[in-house]
């Protein structure tokens, strides 16, 4: 049953994500499990899930705030997994268009469906997974009220205010934690530290301190350790940097505090220039600061028998071997058309099962790796 509402056009920004409903299938495909057994741990714990008119029945519909606090039972409960200590992940390749944010926000969310609390910080100053997850920066107080959105999609505060308070330099006033994060699909969804043009600002002020490339990587320490009372990271089992396709120096931060390089390469617009500058650009990360950080190349836009795009997928295995992984992710119209809904790709309904299926293969498969690294 399709419950979503057509938006009218001035709010055609926003989507309400807490008016969404979800047939069982959907939520129970979310944790691989049948609706018998889904319906089982509702009853064993007491959830209740509203039911809606369908034909001369009534049938259950989940809210994403439903689905995400299954989620967190199922890791309470331990039918889900943990990480044996907190693991950051950086999403960057030296080229745009390649569905670097789309990763970015799914995996987030893949990674909170498997009970996995997660933190996105959005290191673009465009703002992309902002906008991805509800919340564009470009707009004002005034305009969310001229366009009937809800005040509490203001993006006013970004990872600036948080990481000014340990430089000398503070281009922002500083804020805390619970000021900045925004929960799109509510406390047991995946937060997000979102991101504005002047984030920018934030790239200044590492400049001018010692050890520029260094203080995202105190900054999680402290957040983690107690350094930062108002800035507790220590509850979050990832932490996901969605970065900017260019090694500014806050892409270079993200890098050097994170465990695992998460590179999206897309096949069928493949440059071989670009996978050279990341793979020299790798080379001299790892030689400059004496650390390098796993890496996992992501085919993106793959087409199946197409002579090219497999001959690009020799080279890319050439170039990071071991390091690419076995699933792709295949071209599909359902990623432009759930953009084009506002609704991340794991959490639209209209999606194909093949789309979904290859989406979750190779996030779990780079979960997989998570693991390893922990």
């Amino acid at each position: 049953m399709n419950v979503q509402t057509e938006m009218p056009e001035e709010g055609a920004n926003f989507v309400d994500f807490d008016s969404l409903l979800y047939p069982p299938q959907f939520a129970a495909e979310c944790f691989g499990l049948t609706t018998r057994r889904l319906k089982d741990i509702e009853e064993e714990n007491g959830i209740e899930i509203r039911r809606v008119p369908r034909g001369t029945a009534t049938a259950r519909a989940y809210t994403l705030d439903d689905i995400f606090t299954i989620a967190a039972l199922r890791r309470a409960k331990g039918y889900a997994k943990g990480l044996q200590r907190q693991i950051v992940v950086s999403t960057f390749v030296q080229k745009g268009g390649t569905g670097k944010t789309t990763t970015a926000v799914n995996f987030a969310i893949y990674l909170q469906l498997a009970g996995l609390k997660t933190l996105i910080i959005d290191n673009d100053p465009q703002g992309d997974s902002s906008c991805m997850l509800g919340y564009d920066p470009d707009l004002s107080d005034a305009d969310l009220k001229v366009m009937g959105i809800p005040a509490d999609r203001l993006v006013d505060g970004h990872l600036g205010n948080l990481v000014s308070p340990l430089l000398r330099m503070r281009p922002f006033p500083s804020k805390t934690l619970n000021e900045v994060i925004k929960k799109p699909f509510g406390e047991n969804g995946v937060h997000l530290i979102p991101s504005d043009g002047y984030l920018d600002d934030l790239g200044v002020a590492l400049d001018a301190a010692n050890n520029s490339d260094f203080w995202y990587a105190q900054w999680i320490e402290a957040g983690n350790t107690g350094g930062l009372p108002d800035c507790d990271l220590s509850i979050y089992d990832v932490i996901i940097f969605d970065n900017a396709p260019a090694a500014s120096r806050l892409t270079k931060n993200s890098v050097a505090a994170c465990d695992l390089l998460l590179c999206p390469i897309r096949m069928d617009k493949f440059s071989f220039r670009a996978l050279m500058r990341l793979h020299d650009w790798v080379v001299r990360f790892a030689q400059d600061y004496k650390r390098s950080p796993a890496l996992a190349a992501l085919p993106t836009m793959f087409i199946k028998n197409r002579r090219r795009l497999l001959e690009n997928l020799v080279l890319l295995n050439e170039l990071f071997p071991d390091r690419v992984t076995d699933e792709r992710l295949y071209f599909s119209e359902d990623y432009g058309k759930a953009l084009d809904q506002g609704v991340p790709l794991l959490l639209w309904k209209g999606a194909t099962s093949k789309t979904f299926e290859s989406a979750r293969t190779v996030f779990g498969e780079i979960l997989e790796r998570m693991r390893a690294i922990a």
